[in-house]
């Protein structure tokens, strides 16, 4: 889960609400005759002004982290929307030369929203998209990982040694200044290894 849903739930409730109270005294409104109209007039302008700020706290408001109480109230996770650079190790045993292949230089694309996120790692030989992403926190640690399955294609001249194949990741945040992930992968073809990686970029500069 990215976000807490109750407490997300309950902001929007607070939103609408005070907007409404707000339009409603504004509008100079007699209390001692108070007609249906007004009342509907103030309902529908405050629906229409927390849609406005749903769409805007989806959008842009969930990535302002310095907000008092939005991080971990309602958003969960850290920001980690961007391009990201690192090193992949298989134990993958190259069959030409009989030896463990060495350290694969990746390119990651990770995107993010307030309610999604899918990763898209790169090779010279291979591109991979996870289909399932997630963010796990442990209650007892406080750390955070990514977790994602994802399926791997190879380019056409590679395909021989290099089968289409299927496997999952589970990279741990390392939260500061130079954001981080690092951890294990394992596959389908029953190669297992590790995947660094750091953030060059908090855009998708492909």
């Amino acid at each position: 889960m990215l976000y807490n849903q109750d407490n997300y739930t309950r902001v929007l409730v607070t939103v609408g609400i005070t907007i409404f109270c707000l339009l409603f005294l504004l509008s100079g409104v007699d209390f001692n005759s108070i007609s249906l109209n007004e009342v509907f007039r103030s309902i529908s302008s405050a629906t229409l002004l927390t849609l406005f700020f749903h769409f805007a706290f989806k959008k842009w408001i969930w990535k302002l982290h310095w907000i008092p109480l939005l991080n971990p109230v309602i958003v969960l996770v850290p920001n980690l929307h961007g391009t990201w650079k690192g090193e992949l190790q298989s134990n993958w045993i190259d069959p030409k030369t009989g030896e463990q292949v060495p350290p694969i230089e990746i390119t990651a694309f990770i995107r993010q929203s307030f309610i999604s996120i899918s990763v898209e790692i790169h090779t010279s030989k291979m591109v991979s998209k996870s289909y399932i992403a997630g963010i796990k926190t442990d209650g007892d640690t406080e750390t955070q990982e990514l977790c994602y399955s994802y399926s791997s294609k190879a380019n056409a001249i590679t395909l021989e040694n290099n089968p289409w194949h299927e496997g999952t990741a589970k990279l741990e945040i390392h939260s500061g200044p130079n954001l981080k992930l690092s951890g294990n992968y394992w596959t389908l073809r029953k190669t297992i290894g590790t995947i660094e990686l750091q953030r060059v970029n908090k855009k998708i500069m492909r």
